[in-house]
């Protein structure tokens, strides 16, 4: 035996690429083994050469880096600001309460950043555990138990049923191995395993049925398998690689607030200036003067509930998603659903039921589709044939029914089996009380048939149910049920049950058979043909050439795994909410596009590219590939596609929701803009990479999500609508008043007590809004589209000028009725000084001040619907927000008429006739917000067909 790895001239063999096309004899030379294994001393030699057998885990992100994103992002910057001038600036010599509200804000924020960011960092670590499983190992000549960690390239392992795989391996033997590789492949079937030669190195990982991999496990039979490559040079461990190098990405709403956020700071920054600069070398004021004026105007343009209300509205929607069978993982994923334009979805579990189910009875007298939602079936009298079919398919099978009769433990097509047969009353358990089973050969891939045998009761007598196969027996005391691969099962039949009659097969009927079958097989549909003779003793038993041969042929049972109901439903929604849906599944082309067209994601003659097309294909060809509307389905697809699919897409503008069960997911789910795990059937590794898990692994439950999101995002829409508008009013009155002879309107104080109170308390109550009507009969806002786009922009540019004018216009007739001095005219600043603290300016400031929060409160009613008039929207839709509503309106008044606090907030107390001026404006703000969205909706019905234009 050699006593060190011999060189490998093909770097692909190393790389695992083309170890499927060698012959057994030539991966094991390669490896330089004998049949008794590798020594301990060689060994412990290749394990300094390729190291331990386990997932390395890169350093990710830090909880620092986390926090310096979170801190360093723009609106941050401009609340810190806001806070530290709030706290130089807190006026009357009193406790700073605007800057610890304004840091409470920005702590609350930047923690709930962190929180959610640093659980993202453990997806490697849930993949990590699955690759340390216990082996049985032959080593130095004996089969011994060690970790998996341990193994090396050129180790034989034992395989069995329940064994997880512990490296990539050749398989040298399988005794009915079957490897269960959906978690790995999306392959919803254990893939029967052997140990001869393939052709084709560019066979996708579920094509290579003489491999195994780690982190599968064996579901049937047993083998040995040869250990070719381990660690991060596995198949699990490039889907690490490639989970590591995965860039984190900002969500629209992160990079839509980033923009608003360096927007606002420079409208800030250049209106302060200009005010500034006005106030010294015009006006004549102070640079003292003009740095409180334009420290106002800096505070007034800050929406410093915004963040508040961003982490409020994300949390309330994670809330109502969860009610819906669906949980947030990470707050941002919330808003990003609501602008989701395609989802990438896994077939298995999510569009489909993840259970194997016979929908399809064919004789040559019959033919039923069945329904696989009914837990009952009939067979109609003068039809024993399909009977006989189905009795014996639920008899020739190893499966165990649970109680429910609806699942099963064993192979997932001999589950399907018993169920049919439990569902038309003619259960294996009742059967075999009756007919027991004597003897059997079992399934294996050359013959692809199995076969049981059962003893008939004395005097050779049938159950009611199938009486009529009698015929076939010959008066034999056993009787013979096979089934298998329809082919093969017709090479082995020269009768057939019809009419209720045994009688020879002829050509006719084996072409009409061979016919059925490939019209089946076209659909994606497995199938099974059916038969069974009689048998005159057991002597032969063990010989299946003697046993299986002679017999009458049934029929064929049709199985898939068939769509969900409500998922037909579920992409209807998507295609008028301006969604597209693509499946990405791992499974065979034909089973893809049949469940792809049941659905209507394609149409029974759209493309499928598969994963060997796929690998083909430059990026250019694939994005132009995925412009074609009808090109929404990828079949037999490697982790690796699953990512170039999703950059693709993102490439092309499209905010993609990707859905995945599987560790082979998990790469693409942590790309996509919203990952999307399976709660049931996920794996760990998948659900940690995910932003969202669906609790029901329902793909309907990814649509409601996404009603969940736009109502989010139509809530921060609104309350940016609302507050920026009401900020703009605030500057245009601090900047201007001066302007005019008026002192300044608003004291840096007052605004920040405007913002918080009215932009904040009715900001959140804008956060829990119920849906408008709409919401999925539109399609998502452009990912290029800015947060104050469409309507909320033209409110914006009329409605905050229009409260500045107004404000102004009130404010100047005001200052003019009490008598009060141009404030221009007056140039020592001693006198404008005591100017401004005089009762009748403080009474005029004060007015100023309880309009403004007056007018908020009318605007809040208008601004439920950005289209419906208010008296349209229920209260009781919302009753937060009639709480926030009440407490502006009483801390307002608080403010204006408690001693002391008077004082802090520079306010007196206002007459009745004033306060009544104020509800006046709430009113007059109201009514011109209502006409506004009058003219919308106008403009909005006349773009529609046959609108009038």
């Amino acid at each position: 035996m050699p006593t060190e790895i011999p060189s490998r001239p093909d770097t692909r063999v190393l790389d695992g690429k083309l170890w499927h096309t060698l012959p057994l004899e030539t991966a094991l030379a390669q490896l330089g083994l004998s049949h008794g294994g590798l020594t301990t001393a060689e060994a412990n030699s290749r394990r300094e050469t390729f190291g331990p057998n386990e997932l390395e885990e890169k350093g990710g992100r830090t909880v620092w880096h986390i926090l310096w994103e979170q801190v360093s992002s723009v609106m941050i910057v401009i609340l810190l600001i806001a806070g530290v001038l709030a706290l130089l600036f807190k006026g009357g010599g009193g406790p700073p309460i605007d800057a610890i509200a304004i840091f409470s804000i920005v702590i609350l924020f930047v923690v709930q950043g962190v929180m959610q960011e640093y659980r993202a960092q453990k997806a490697i670590a849930a993949l990590k555990q699955m690759s340390s499983p216990t082996v049985k190992v032959v080593r130095d000549g004996q089969v011994q138990e060690m970790s998996a960690r341990d193994l090396v390239p050129g180790d034989l392992v034992k395989l069995e049923t329940g064994s997880v795989v512990p490296a990539d391996c050749r398989i040298v033997e399988s005794v009915n191995l079957r490897i269960q590789e959906a978690a790995l492949t999306g392959e919803s079937e254990p893939i029967e395993k052997f140990s001869g030669v393939l052709e084709g190195e560019d066979l996708s990982l579920g094509d290579r049925k003489n491999m195994g991999y780690m982190g599968t496990f064996a579901s049937y039979g047993r083998g040995e398998a040869l250990v070719v490559e381990t660690g991060m040079r596995t198949e699990l461990g490039k889907i690490a690689s490639m989970i590591q190098n995965v860039k984190h990405e900002e969500t629209p709403l992160q990079k839509k607030l980033d923009k608003l956020g360096k927007t606002l700071a420079l409208i800030a920054l250049v209106v302060a200036v200009v005010v500034a600069l006005t106030g010294v070398y015009i006006e004549g004021k102070t640079w003292a003067e003009v740095l409180i004026i334009a420290i106002a105007i800096s505070v007034a343009i800050v929406p410093e509930g915004l963040p508040a209300v961003q982490t409020f509205s994300l949390a309330i929607g994670a809330q109502r998603m969860v009610k819906r069978k669906a949980l947030i993982r990470k707050l941002p994923a919330v808003e990003a659903l609501g602008s989701v334009t395609v989802i990438c979805s896994d077939k298995t579990g999510t569009l489909t039921q993840n259970k194997m189910t016979v929908t399809e009875l064919e004789t040559l007298d019959h033919r039923v589709e069945l329904d696989t939602q009914a837990r009952q079936y009939d067979i109609e009298h003068g039809q024993p044939e399909l009977a006989a079919l189905v009795a014996c398919g639920g008899l020739c099978c190893d499966a165990v029914l649970n109680p429910d009769g609806e699942t099963g433990v064993g192979d997932p097509t001999e589950v399907a089996l018993a169920v049919a047969a439990h569902r038309y009353n003619l259960s294996r358990i009742a059967l075999e009380s009756v007919l027991p089973r004597v003897a059997e050969i079992p399934f294996d891939s050359g013959r692809k048939l199995m076969t049981t045998i059962h003893k008939l009761p004395e005097g050779g007598a049938l159950p009611s149910t199938i009486s009529a196969m009698a015929a076939g027996l010959n008066g034999s005391p056993y009787v013979v049920f096979t089934k298998g691969a329809a082919d093969n099962m017709l090479a082995i039949c020269d009768r057939v049950f019809s009419v209720g009659q045994v009688r020879p097969l002829t050509d006719d009927d084996r072409a009409r058979i061979h016919a059925a079958n490939s019209k089946m097989a076209s659909d994606g549909i497995r199938v099974l043909g059916v038969g069974y003779h009689g048998l005159p003793d057991l002597s032969e038993y063990e010989q299946p050439g003697k046993v299986e041969r002679e017999l009458v042929f049934l029929g064929l049972v049709g199985m898939i795994d068939p769509a969900r109901p409500e998922a037909k439903d579920a992409v209807a929604k998507c295609k008028t909410a301006g969604i597209r849906t693509i499946m990405i599944t791992g499974d065979h082309p034909d089973t893809a596009r049949y469940i792809a067209a049941d659905l209507g994601i394609t149409s029974h003659d759209g493309r499928v590219i598969t994963g060997v097309e796929l690998e083909k294909m430059s990026d250019t060809d694939l994005k132009k590939a995925l412009k074609d509307a009808n090109t929404n389905c990828f079949a037999r697809v490697s982790p690796e596609h699953k990512l170039r699919i999703v950059g693709a897409l993102q490439e092309l503008g499209n905010i993609v929701a990707m859905t995945g069960d599987g560790v082979n997911d998990a790469p693409a789910l942590k790309r996509a803009d919203i990952g999307v795990a399976m709660g049931i059937t996920g794996t760990d590794v998948s659900k940690e990479a995910a932003d969202m898990v669906l609790l029901d692994d329902n793909f309907a439950t990814i649509v409601a999500a996404i009603e969940e999101g736009r109502v989010v995002y139509d809530n921060l829409r609104r309350f940016v609508m609302f507050s920026i508008s009401g900020n703009i009013a605030k500057v245009i009155i601090v900047a201007v008043s001066p302007l005019i002879g008026l002192a300044a309107m608003l004291k840096p104080i007052q605004i920040l007590f405007s913002n918080l109170l009215t932009d904040g308390l009715l900001g959140l109550g804008m956060g829990m809004e119920a849906a408008e009507k709409n919401t999925m009969q539109r399609p998502p806002y452009s990912p290029q589209e800015s947060i104050i786009s469409r309507v909320v922009g033209r409110h914006i540019a009329i409605i905050g000028p229009v409260i500045g004018l107004l404000l102004l216009v009130v404010g100047y007739l005001q200052w003019q009725q009490l008598g009060l001095p141009n404030v221009l005219q007056i140039k020592n600043e001693a006198e404008r000084n005591a100017l401004f603290t005089d009762p009748k300016v403080l009474m005029w400031g004060t007015l100023m001040f309880t309009a403004l929060a007056m007018m908020q409160v009318g605007r809040a009613f208008s601004s439920r619907s950005f289209l419906d008039p208010f008296w349209k929207q229920p209260l009781r839709t919302n009753k937060v927000l009639v709480g926030m509503i009440l407490a502006v309106v009483t801390l307002q008044l608080f403010v204006v008429y408690t001693p002391g606090v008077q004082t802090f907030f520079s306010a007196v107390s206002l007459s009745g006739t004033n306060l009544g001026l104020c509800i006046a404006f709430a009113m007059v703000v109201l009514t011109i917000m209502e006409l506004l969205k009058a003219l919308e909706r106008r403009n909005a019905a006349a773009k529609q067909p046959g609108g009038k234009k």
